[in-house]
């Protein structure tokens, strides 16, 4: 081992060469896989996590769409196929401690059933999980807190049981603290509350998601089957929708179809595709530095064919010879993946800190012993691959005829020199396919950014509040955003204000409904927006027809704002005009109301999906609270201002002071960053792979400049010979250039079939382009080809350069 040591340190530039590498290969792969081992691989951190499923329900029209209370009672009467069952919710609450004059804090909070936590089987640090009564109309109320808010509100104390903390004004006895490591549904989530079911005969309240467990030989395909032959049940149970109307004739008009599938599936379906991708572009790199050393060690085998004969001849044999290259080739691919250790260890820090935050599982991303693991066995397979092709290149070498021929030493034959550019041939080829899914990639992001939402978020300004619901019932809710949307009018260089439930391109459709337009027996089922006057305006969604919703100040109101779409859905007017003043029903039976005016489409979900139709109504005090939903305490406040935000947010922080000290103002943004958030994912995909096409082009360039190098080093004598004979410098630059261009478009050649393979896996991650665009194919190609020209004119230029004196003499 030590000798190799030292042959490395005789030969410093190949030492540099290889350890960098390698070390950029194996750091490649060993970043991807701590990523898709963490959030793809990695058992969750429950008991018994292969038997946990998550249970949704799902149509044709909406998609995936959340549940109601009753189903979580039947499913629990009748399931057999799940042990147990439950259901939660995440939202905000406002939290503060009852001792304490402070301020409230908003959070993030899970409302849970009592089945939920021993269903997970995970044990409290302190205290006790949820029981059954608190989750009852007229219960306890009680909280589990998380390590994180225990021990930065609570400073760790152990007498932290009992204590009561303010949630919404509403205090909460805290009965356990949960370990870090039950982060259910997600990272930042630092309170759980006892959910409150409603016992009342009727399906409403479609704000829960779903887990259970599999009973012993069950499987989620049969569960789903159990649970699709439920519905019926429920709708005997739970004759009556919240909204009015049958909940048989809700299940024939919405069909919604129970899904069930791997819990660690569903934490993941939305980034799973998107983290192979990039797992394939590493993969990629890492062949491609394969590739570089194996050249490298290729060239150092045949230069050093004179000194190993002169070793067989004093008495040593191939095994000590090959023994002597396996000692090299470990401390390679020793030092090489300890450098990769180093990196992969830095690229965690800095996912965790720039990656987008809806990346699940991200907080429990680490560089364990899964990937340590991993790295240790990718430098083994480096460092058996670094003494392999000097040992194969050995043993088919007659080192006594090498000895007694060195004067023609230099000679190469054919065979070798083929394998050597078929090595670099395949760099190119990989180098292709990853810039070639970079540049598309790059293609698709510019699409985007020349998408237009449907709004204008110039000098928009975004602040969300939550009214505590102990002290604010529906009256008073509307009457204070009323309130505050005036106040925040009357601020200099304030152009408009209005407030929304759910902001553009921040979080999927919380609530949809059914609608029938009056005399029409056709339903179709809507996302419902809640907004106030002046909201439209604030965001420049263009009014087509018709006018805003009034002032409402506490009153209740029959009005309804559609968007084209919904228009287009309900009446068959892509214009609108004719919707204006006509009636719509809310679901079967339900209440009527008035379409007062229509707007422009809006791209709600992402701005790769098309506008969907969507129906606004006015944040109003329900006219019967028995079939529609009350007014929204939680409501984002939207401001169109030319004051910038460091000078807007504090004078609306002191209008909602004055109007109650209690309500928090959180989640401050702008319009500009909330669609800058929305592409984030894409934005880091785009970053990995455009480094992992970069490093693959270095290094593919690097090859094929080695490999040419080593050509007219080889060639030297033959290029002197051609000279001296009348050879002109250009015929001999012409000879090399031909065998790089040759190399190139084999490369290139090699590239496009595969390529071609891989392109129908992008086409999901494309937005506006094709995986056959002529351009980017095109130009990709060209700046490859381009890139290999310089690598073989170097060579080709240092050989026309070549004094066939001197050529001669050194032979």
């Amino acid at each position: 081992m030590n000798r190799g040591l030292r042959s490395l340190r005789r030969a410093p530039a190949f030492t540099i060469s290889a350890i960098l590498t390698l070390a950029l290969g194996i750091a490649a792969v060993g970043s991807m896989f701590a990523i898709v081992h963490g959030v793809l691989l990695a058992p969750l951190p429950y008991g018994e996590p292969d038997r946990l499923v998550s249970l949704r329900l799902q149509t044709a029209e909406r998609g995936d769409m959340l549940q109601p209370p009753a189903l979580y009672f039947t499913y629990r009467r009748h399931a057999t196929q799940l042990i147990d069952l439950g259901f939660y919710r995440t939202g905000n609450a406002n939290i503060r401690s009852r001792d304490t004059d402070a301020a409230p804090e908003r959070i993030t909070a899970t409302w849970l059933t009592a089945s939920m936590v021993p269903l997970l089987q995970v044990a409290p640090l302190l205290g006790r999980s949820f029981t059954a009564d608190e989750e009852q109309p007229g219960g306890p109320t009680t909280a589990l807190l998380s390590e994180a808010e225990w021990r930065t509100r609570f400073g760790a104390a152990p007498d932290v049981l009992g204590k009561i903390l303010m949630v919404n004004d509403v205090p909460r006895e805290i009965v356990g603290v949960m370990p870090a490591h039950f982060a259910f549904p997600s990272a930042d989530t630092r309170v759980w509350l006892s959910a409150r079911l409603p016992t009342d005969a009727v399906v409403g309240e479609f704000l829960y998601s779903a887990v259970g467990r599999l009973n012993t030989g069950a499987n989620a395909a049969q569960a789903e089957q159990e649970l699709t032959a439920l519905l019926p049940r429920m709708a005997s149970a739970f004759p009556r929708l919240e909204t009015g109307g049958a909940t048989t004739t809700w299940l024939a008009d919405v069909r919604p179809m129970p899904v069930v599938q791997p819990l660690r599936d569903t934490f993941t379906a939305d980034i799973a595709q998107t983290l192979w991708i990039l797992a394939a572009a590493a993969a990629g790199v890492l062949l491609v530095a394969w590739a570089n050393v194996t050249n490298l060690m290729l060239i150092r085998a045949e230069a050093r064919q004179n000194e190993l004969a002169v070793r067989a001849s004093l008495g040593a044999g191939r095994l000590r010879i090959a023994t002597h290259f396996l000692g090299e080739s470990f401390w390679l691919g020793a030092i090489a993946g300890a450098l990769a250790l180093l990196v992969v260890h830095v690229a965690m820090h800095a996912l965790l800190a720039f990656a987008p935050a809806d990346i699940p599982r991200l907080s429990e991303l680490n560089v364990g012993l899964a990937a340590t693991g991993f790295i240790a066995f990718v430098s083994l397979i480096s460092a058996g691959l670094c003494a392999a092709v000097p040992a194969l290149r050995l043993r088919r070498t007659n080192l006594s005829e090498r000895l007694r021929d060195g004067a023609r030493g230099e000679s190469v034959g054919q065979s070798r020199q083929r394998l050597r550019m078929g090595i670099a041939a395949l760099q190119i080829a990989l180098a292709l396919v990853v810039s070639l899914g970079s540049a598309l990639l790059l293609r698709s992001a510019q699409r985007l950014s020349e998408v237009h939402p449907g709004f204008d978020a110039r000098d928009v300004t975004v602040l969300w509040t939550l009214l505590p619901f102990a002290r604010f019932d529906d009256t008073a809710t509307v009457a204070f955003h009323a309130r505050l949307v005036e106040q925040v009018r009357a601020l200099p260089s304030v152009t408009a204000a209005g407030l929304v439930f759910q902001v553009p391109l921040t979080t999927p459709w919380r609530q949809q409904e059914s609608f029938r337009a009056a005399g029409n027996a056709r339903a179709a089922s809507m996302p419902v927006n809640v907004t106030s006057d002046g909201y439209f305006s604030a965001m420049g969604i263009p009014h087509l027809a018709g006018r805003d919703f009034r002032t409402t100040d506490g009153l209740a109101s029959d009005e309804l704002i559609l968007s084209r779409q919904a228009a287009l859905a309900l009446f068959d007017d892509p214009v609108g005009s004719t919707a204006i003043g006509r009636q719509v029903q809310l679901a079967t039976g339900g209440p009527m109301h008035t379409v007062v005016g229509v707007v422009g489409d809006v791209r709600d979900e992402h701005l790769g999906t098309t506008p969907v139709a969507v129906v606004y109504r006015p944040q109003s005090v329900p006219r019967d609270a028995v079939v529609e939903p009350g007014a929204r305490h939680a409501m984002a406040l939207v401001v169109k201002s030319t004051l910038a935000p460091e000078t807007l947010v504090p004078a609306i922080r002191r209008i909602v002071r004055d109007l109650d000290p209690t309500v928090p103002i959180f989640n401050v943004t702008t319009m500009h960053e909330v669609m800058r958030a929305s592409t984030a994912r894409l934005s880091l995909t785009l970053t990995l792979i455009t480094t992992a096409a970069a490093i693959t082009l270095l290094l593919g360039a690097v090859g094929l400049y080695g490999v040419m190098a080593y050509m007219v080093a080889l060639r030297r004598r033959e290029f002197g010979v051609r000279v001296a004979l009348g050879a002109t410098s250009n015929h001999i630059a012409r000879l090399v250039a031909k065998r790089g261009l040759a190399l190139t478009v084999g490369g290139i050649a090699a590239g496009l079939v595969l390529y071609a393979l891989a392109a129908p896996f992008l086409q999901a991650f494309l937005y506006g382009v094709t995986p056959t665009d002529p351009t980017t194919l095109g130009t990709t190609t060209g700046l490859l080809a381009s890139i290999a020209a310089l690598a073989s004119w170097l060579p080709a230029r240092r050989a026309a350069r070549i004094d066939p004196a001197v050529a001669l003499r050194a032979e």
